[in-house]
């Protein structure tokens, strides 16, 4: 069966969080590592929306995000982490459901292009604002909510040809690979599921979008 799921891993969180979600996560992908994948090209409408997205961060979190948080309840940074995804779908021109919720750490988010949802598990931040490697519990949360919205992107453009001012071929790249039968899942291949051309894509643009953002 062909799963409609397109996940997001947060491989770099395992190094040194909570030892109850390390576990979790080495129980889920193993002692190996996610491969760099190599860069994909960013359009001028891509570095537009990447630094609009910056400014969305600073926005809801202010100009560091760790110590915001840090200082956030559980409940506070349940309701932050869902107001920013809810707005990004909203700047990002998404028709979409989101959803922000907290379980075991299996795959801390993904986009169902089928239902149109996202679904984004924030467990990574429940954990003591004072742990030494909370920043990394951040950084893996935002970085997935934004490259889950990216393949939401994707999948706009992919349906209605113009939209972010997506060139062609890419747009038939993305097509090509969200084809049932097509998307290999990070549990199926690791190396080959970081290769797609839409998760190449997605993790060029949340990596940029992080790069500038304040967080220790």
């Amino acid at each position: 069966m062909v799963s409609e799921w397109i996940v997001g891993v947060a491989v770099s969180a395992i190094i040194g969080v909570a030892a109850a979600i390390i576990d979790a996560l080495r129980e889920r992908w193993g002692p190996q590592k996610l491969p760099q994948a190599s860069c994909a090209q960013m359009s001028e409408t891509d570095q537009a929306q990447i630094e609009a997205t910056r400014e969305l961060i600073r926005k809801c979190f202010g100009e560091d995000v760790v110590e915001r948080l840090q200082k956030a309840s559980n409940k506070e940074r349940i309701d932050l982490m869902a107001r920013f995804a809810e707005e990004l779908a909203r700047q990002y021109e998404l028709d979409i459901e989101v959803d922000v919720t907290v379980s075991k750490v299996e795959e801390c988010g993904a986009y169902n292009w089928k239902e149109r949802k996202a679904v984004f598990n924030i467990a990574l931040l429940m954990v003591d604002g004072k742990n030494e490697h909370f920043d990394y519990c951040v950084r893996e949360t935002l970085d997935t909510i934004v490259h889950e919205l990216r393949h939401a992107v994707q999948h706009r453009a992919v349906e209605q040809p113009g939209f972010w001012n997506v060139e062609e071929s890419r747009r038939l790249a993305w097509a090509k690979n969200m084809t049932p039968g097509n998307y290999i899942s990070p549990k199926a291949n690791i190396r080959a599921y970081a290769a797609q051309p839409i998760e190449k894509d997605a993790v060029t643009f949340a990596a940029m979008v992080m790069g500038e953002v304040k967080a220790k």
